[in-house]
């Protein structure tokens, strides 16, 4: 077993990214179903983050990033919550 050293002057950045797994299984459901995911889906991950800060904007951010490869179609609209989750992040 190999012990790393831990420097606090340089602190380390974690690897993982957290995914909202509700809104996660939920796009797969939408994508199996209609191909796609939802206009509600998009709404409804956008009012968590921003309106209700029940996710955190980064959560959000990991999230769409993760869901996008199941979107046929990239519109704006995905790409203006991408801002608003940015913005949001900045702003906390």
């Amino acid at each position: 077993m190999q012990i790393t050293k831990i420097s606090l002057s340089k602190p380390s950045k974690p690897q993982f990214k957290a995914v909202n797994q509700k809104y996660f299984e939920w796009a797969k459901k939408d994508y199996a179903i209609g191909g796609d995911i939802s206009t509600e889906w998009l709404q409804r991950i956008r009012y968590d983050v921003c309106l209700f800060k029940e996710i955190s904007p980064q959560d959000g951010i990991d999230t769409i990033n993760a869901v996008k490869r199941l979107i046929n179609k990239r519109d704006d609209f995905i790409e203006e919550v991408l801002k608003n989750f940015k913005y949001e992040l900045k702003h906390k």
